[in-house]
């Protein structure tokens, strides 16, 4: 079993292959078919051990070495050590996809996963320089939709051009200064919503290749809105157009 403290960082989940989930409730989100290899139990925790030990081995360790592994205030005594899923360009399925460009925001990272599950979209990208799914932080902010969902990241952005272009999937990206409004625009066969970094927005990259430049409108002088929340109000639209019940 690799150093399970030094799975807080990228660099050690991407050498390890693993990472970890806290938590009785998060545990009970991962799929029957996601490989866990491990359980680490603190030594005062109370629930029932027997409800993992049909997924894997569960080992019991001391209250202190436990709070060194886990990631959050107040952990729950329970860690799920898991395999990593690596998704790429080629696996892709479908024509609805959330691209994400530079986002450094677990919260927003994870909080954008969950409404994209949410709204059926048929996978998310995230380019390189973009937070780390499996980060612990962007893995609570999901609540276990990023095992649900297909999930490619690390990915340079022409490449998702050439994907796009040969699966023909337009690109509509969010923009302050966008020149028609997602109601406008017809959401109900292939395209690919993309949210920019929270601070510098989409890259002029995108600027130029992107099929429509979406705004959505504001009142009282406000610029814009949170990237997460800008990416759920665009989703949402989708699944409006498309009649989803």
């Amino acid at each position: 079993m690799p150093d399970l403290k030094q799975l807080r960082t990228k660099k050690s989940r991407d050498e390890a292959g693993v990472f970890i989930i806290e938590g009785e409730k998060f545990i009970a989100e991962i799929p029957q078919n996601w490989e866990i290899t491990d359980f680490l139990i603190s030594q005062s925790y109370t629930g029932d051990i027997n409800a993992y030990k049909h997924r894997a081995e569960c080992a019991t360790i001391k209250d202190h070495v436990f709070s060194k592994i886990a990631d959050t205030v107040n952990p729950q005594g329970v860690i799920a050590v898991c395999k990593k899923k690596e998704h790429t360009l080629s696996t892709l399925a479908g024509g609805g996809f959330l691209l994400g460009e530079n986002l450094n925001d677990p919260g927003n990272v994870g909080a954008l996963i969950r409404t994209a599950a949410a709204a059926g979209v048929d996978g998310v990208i995230l380019t390189a320089g973009s937070c780390d799914v499996y980060n612990p932080k962007v893995l609570r902010a999901s609540a276990g939709a990023a095992f649900r969902v297909p999930i490619v990241q690390g990915v340079a952005i022409k490449e998702v051009f050439v994907f796009l272009g040969t699966s023909d999937i337009p690109m509509y990206a969010a923009h302050p200064r966008g020149d028609v409004t997602p109601y406008k625009i017809d959401l109900t066969g292939n395209f690919c919503l993309v949210i920019g970094n929270e601070t510098h927005g989409i890259s002029e990259e995108i600027v130029r290749k992107a099929d429509k430049l979406i705004t959505l409108p504001m009142a009282n002088d406000t610029e814009s809105l949170n990237a997460s929340v800008a990416g759920s109000i665009l989703l949402y639209e989708a699944v409006r157009q498309r009649g989803v019940q």
